[in-house]
């Protein structure tokens, strides 16, 4: 008799193992929560795209009421007209907020968050309902606004960092933002355009957090352009001739000079005027060591070649603005690729940050594990060498002179690169101390370098000179939020 043709147990697990594998292989590879990303910011582009052209049918049928100047619409529904209860973004001064409430927000009547009575239109209502962003929090940063002044511009922020592309070409200040309008200079360049996401470090008691993709700039508040005077003489702006606040306001933009000849504690102060804080160490070791992880970065691979290290060849000699477009990363420089000069850096999300190491020396905050600031004279660490005075030493003890002892104010975990043995010739930078190990009253960490400092740049480089009170036009900042 013929036996009955059946799998074996064996040959069912087989087939159920690779057929696991394979859903494997497929999830990776399609990666569904980029995909629904992606699909998201499809829908935004639709979206701004279909209220434009009825904006701009409204008008050509004769229509007025566009909304108030200096007033941010919002597609955020609030019981509050000013959107107080929404914790948005901190607008600079003479601009306001304005919402409507849930029940009326998507009318086109100009009940609802966009105040233009598209109902009135002569030939037919052209929106049966006003489209609100598809997460629509401000958890999220993602919602919509619009902003009027006779002309108009909408405003979406984008999620998937693979539409940054997009974002930069579409003629707007953000290059985080879809920006489509009339008038793409309208309305103010706050949080979330031009900030990035950074994946938290548990190393440094960091969650996930934001932060300015841009050093920080200051923006002319009548016309939201980022300024290049006063100048400070080296392509930086002069915070101590003419400061940021009242009709000028701190913003993270491509444009403009960033901001020099400001101290520790007005940069602290500038940051928390815009609802933010000046980046933390934990927070700056936090980008460092995710971005020394990513192949992307180094000349070869991770270990290999050296990690970029920005504008610091003083070629020129002086600061230099951003660009748009991240895949400019030499921009300004002089050099196309194969050089350490690359101004960008790639976090392992794919969200890309300029001039982190070189450019400008930032004021970053004394932090442990992501809390306040450390005022108190540091203990600072000591030098191969043990020279009685101020200079230059290595990570690694490789090339002299290299720090020979930390000290739990500058321990080598909480500011150096995740191999010890790396140093300036992988790109990490040096450290500025008093060599010998003396105390010598300075209170604040300086890190990442500028245009002049060479192999001293770096996106571990640690200045250990500097005071609260301190200004230099070489030395500027940026904000992180939570």
């Amino acid at each position: 008799m013929s036996k009955p043709n059946a799998f074996t147990l064996i040959e069912l697990v087989i087939v159920i193992a690779i057929l696991a594998i394979l859903a494997a292989v497929v999830v990776v590879v399609i990666n569904p929560a980029e995909y629904m990303r992606s699909a998201r910011d499809s829908a935004r582009i639709t979206d701004i795209q279909t209220i434009h052209e009825s904006l701009g049918l409204y008008q050509a049928d004769g229509g007025t009421t566009m909304g108030s100047i200096n007033t941010v619409y919002v597609s955020i529904p609030s019981n509050q007209s000013n959107c107080s209860d929404l914790g948005l973004p901190v607008l600079p001064a003479g601009w306001s907020y304005a919402c409507t409430t849930a029940i009326n927000l998507r009318k086109a009547d100009g009940t609802g968050w966009i105040p233009v009575p598209f109902s009135n239109i002569s030939f037919g209502n052209v929106m049966s309902s006003l489209p609100t962003d598809p997460l629509n929090t401000t958890s999220t940063g993602n919602y919509y606004t619009y902003v009027t002044g006779g002309s108009w511009k909408l405003k979406a922020q984008f999620e998937s960092s693979k539409n940054t592309a997009t974002a930069a070409k579409d003629g707007g200040p953000s290059t985080t933002s879809y920006e489509l309008g009339s008038n793409l200079t309208l309305g103010p360049i706050t949080f979330p355009d031009n900030w990035i996401k950074v994946p938290g470090n548990s190393s440094f008691g960091t969650n996930d957090f934001w932060v300015m993709k841009y050093e920080a700039k200051c923006v002319d508040a009548a016309t939201n352009t980022p300024l290049t005077t006063p100048d400070t003489g080296y392509n930086t702006y002069s915070n101590s001739t003419t400061a940021c606040t009242g009709a000028r306001y701190p913003a993270s933009a491509a444009d403009g000079y960033p901001i020099a000849n400001i101290s520790h504690d007005t940069a602290k102060t500038y940051c928390q005027n815009i609802g933010a804080h000046l980046l933390t160490n934990d927070e700056w070791m936090t980008i460092a060591r995710n971005a020394e992880q990513v192949n992307s970065n180094w000349s070869t691979s991770v270990g290999n070649g050296y990690l970029y290290s920005g504008h610091n060849d003083n070629v020129p000699a002086l600061a230099l603005i951003a660009d748009k477009d991240d895949a400019n990363g030499y921009s300004g420089t002089g050099n196309t690729t194969g050089s350490n000069q690359k101004r960008t850096l790639t976090l392992s999300n794919g969200s890309v940050i300029w001039d982190i190491p070189g450019n400008v020396w930032e004021h970053v905050q004394r932090s442990v594990n992501n809390v306040g600031d450390l005022t108190t004279i540091m203990s600072l660490p000591a030098c191969s060498d043990a020279v009685a005075g101020w200079g230059w030493c290595q990570y690694g003890n490789s090339t002299t002179p290299y720090v020979s002892s930390w000290t739990s104010d500058a321990a080598q975990s909480k500011v150096g690169p995740s191999n010890t043995s790396w140093n300036s010739t992988q790109g990490m930078g040096q450290v500025y101390t008093y060599k010998n190990g003396t105390s010598q009253s300075t209170t604040v960490f300086l890190r990442g370098g500028h245009w002049s400092y060479g192999s001293i740049a770096g996106v571990f480089a640690l200045r250990l000179i500097w005071v609260t009170g301190t200004t230099d036009g070489y030395v500027g900042f940026r904000c992180a939020r939570n």
